[in-house]
C-alpha cells in the first residue's frame, strides 16, 4: 500500500486477498474517537461525504477492546450480506468520526 497526497491510502488487492482493519483499544482515562468506515462512490470519497446510499464497512465503537475486521476481496460471497468486488473496478472507502 502507498499513501498518495490528496487521495489517501491506495492499495491494489487481487481477488482472494484480505485486508485487516484494526480498531485499537482506548487508553484508560483518555478520550476515544469513534469511527465508521464506509464503502462509497468516487464522488463521495472525493468530497468526504457519506450521504448517498452509505454502506458501513467497519464501526469502531467498542473502546474497551481491540477489534479486528477482515475484508476479503472476492467476486462472489457465500453470505447474502457479504461484500463482492469485481476485477479492474475501483472501490472507495471513507470515514467519519
Amino acid at each position: 500500500p502507498r499513501f498518495v497526497a490528496g487521495k489517501g491510502l491506495v492499495i491494489y488487492p487481487d481477488i482472494g486477498d484480505k485486508l485487516d482493519i484494526i480498531c485499537p483499544k482506548a487508553d484508560q482515562g483518555r478520550d476515544y474517537e469513534y469511527y465508521k468506515l464506509y464503502l462509497v462512490k468516487r464522488e463521495q470519497a472525493e468530497s468526504c461525504s457519506t450521504v448517498l446510499d452509505p454502506n458501513v464497512l467497519v464501526n469502531c465503537n467498542k473502546p474497551e477492546k481491540n477489534i479486528k475486521f477482515t475484508i476479503k476481496f472476492q467476486e462472489f460471497s457465500p453470505n447474502y450480506m457479504g461484500l463482492e468486488f469485481k476485477r479492474n473496478v475501483n472501490y472507495y472507502i471513507t470515514c467519519k468520526s
